[in-house]
């Protein structure tokens, strides 16, 4: 298997705005209920709680589609203390609406922004850091180097060399793409990826802050690239019936 390209996606630990919990105790709302990372924090809590014993810490794991949903609600009737949440636009939402706490004194108390500069612009709304940085994931292309092979494929280069091997494989009987989009963020991807390609950073980031509208003669030029991979079934079929971790098997 060879990657392509990704797209890096910092997550966050954010502090949520006017707890309601006693001072005595931490609660943290977390979706890292994997089992490498849950075991990871739960080793981390460990260790805080030895050198603080006079705290109580409630550490409550969510299913991860769930608690998307479920922040928007607790957060604005019973915050805890901390969140895992994800970075920039995602993050914005709930800064606008005085959710999160300004937490750039950790920033400057810890040094970050010497040691983590690659994440201080996700971080910095209106020149405040609203979240501390654990940990980022790739999205990416990958492919299988030995259907590439079999079928006397090179490396996709160019746009149309996407379009000519996904032909191949797909006159071949084999998906080109699989995906999974049962939660839509996977496809959200996609457009992202397309979208930076075509109209770059700036373009990108002034859409996502609404500076730019979706109906925006440049933003309907990246459905059209979309469309010429969507229109002949390149996608894995019934691709909505899948999470992502669903779609994998067929990868």
């Amino acid at each position: 298997m060879k990657k392509l390209s990704s797209l890096l996606s910092p997550l966050i630990l954010a502090a949520a705005l006017a707890s309601s919990a006693h001072a005595d105790t931490l609660v943290i709302n977390s979706d890292q209920a994997d089992s490498a990372p849950k075991a990871a924090f739960e080793k981390i809590i460990s260790k805080f709680k030895a050198e603080n014993p006079d705290i109580d810490v409630k550490y409550n794991l969510y299913d991860k589609e769930a608690y998307k949903t479920a922040i928007r609600n607790w957060l604005a009737t019973s915050p805890p203390d901390v969140v895992f949440w994800y970075a920039g636009n995602r993050m914005k939402t709930f800064v606008d609406r005085n959710l999160f706490d300004d937490v750039s004194d950790i920033w400057d108390e810890l040094n970050l922004k010497e040691s983590m500069p690659s994440s201080l612009s996700s971080m910095t709304i209106n020149n405040k850091q609203w979240g501390i940085p654990y940990t980022y994931y790739q999205v990416g292309v990958y492919y299988r180097k030995d259907l590439f092979e079999k079928y006397g494929l090179s490396e996709p280069k160019t746009w149309q060399d996407l379009l000519d091997a996904s032909a191949t494989l797909k006159a071949n009987n084999i998906a080109p793409i699989a995906i999974g989009t049962k939660f839509l963020w996977p496809a959200a991807a996609w457009f992202d990826y397309l979208d930076l390609r075509l109209n770059g950073l700036k373009f990108h980031m002034d859409l996502m802050e609404g500076r730019i509208a979706y109906t925006d003669e440049r933003v309907r030029n990246v459905f059209k690239y979309w469309l010429e991979l969507v229109k002949p079934g390149y996608f894995l079929a019934n691709h909505s019936s899948y999470s992502w971790q669903e779609a994998q098997p067929f990868l």
